[in-house]
């Protein structure tokens, strides 16, 4: 069962795991390094494409209200489907932008309101989902729900990349397989934590831009 969820994750993580690298930039994972044509695209056609922005999406926002030291709802009153609304507009404008340069067009140009300073921080999709859930989802070889969980983690490390202050690379060396790993273990031991809190862990183990341990 292991060997097989290893194989399907290598497969999925084809698609996710190339990150944007060049010497200063931001790093980058999964359906950020996508053009804004190939978002509207699957926008305009395939619903299963669109859902893979909208799972990285997800991540990425919540990380931005995770590591602002500002605002903890960056979107207001406003949710992610008047967010992809506005994403629309800023992709049909500069197809040629990579998604998650859209996504950060977006959060730079965010209006605070009466939301954005609400007690917790706010997060969307697959962060509130319970580590047993993303356990199951591999185990019971269901790519496309497993898939929603990467998705999101790309989005996320994406996000906090981008806001953080200190680097623009939380994962260090490791690449995004090795985060995947370290989530497996952490959420076999931890089955009610919270996913988002679990990669909140796995950025915690991380030690000089290294992922402190495999086995949390």
């Amino acid at each position: 069962m292991y060997r097989y969820s290893r194989m399907l994750c290598l497969l999925l993580l084809g698609a996710l795991a190339a990150p944007l690298a060049a010497a200063g930039e931001v790093t980058t994972y999964g359906a950020g390094l996508k053009s804004c044509r190939a978002y509207l695209d699957a926008r305009d056609g395939n619903v299963g494409d669109a859902v893979d922005f909208v799972d990285w999406l997800g991540g990425y926002f919540s990380a931005v209200n995770r590591t602002s030291k500002h605002r903890n709802n960056i979107l207001g009153l406003a949710d992610l489907k008047v967010a992809l609304e506005r994403l629309d507009d800023n992709c049909r404008a500069r197809p040629d932008l990579h998604f998650a340069e859209a996504a950060g067009l977006l959060v730079l140009g965010a209006k605070p309101g009466p939301a954005t300073h609400v007690i917790e921080v706010t997060s969307y999709g697959s962060a509130d989902k319970a580590c047993y859930v993303f356990v199951e989802a591999r185990e019971q070889k269901q790519p496309d729900f497993w898939a929603e969980f990467l998705h999101w983690l790309g989005g996320y490390l994406s996000g906090v990349n981008a806001m953080s202050l200190r680097t623009n690379n939380v994962l260090g060396d490791a690449q995004l397989a090795d985060a995947v790993d370290w989530l497996d273990s952490f959420c076999g031991a931890h089955p009610v934590t919270p996913f988002g809190a679990a990669v909140e862990e796995l950025i915690g183990a991380s030690s000089g831009g290294r992922i402190a341990a495999i086995t949390p």
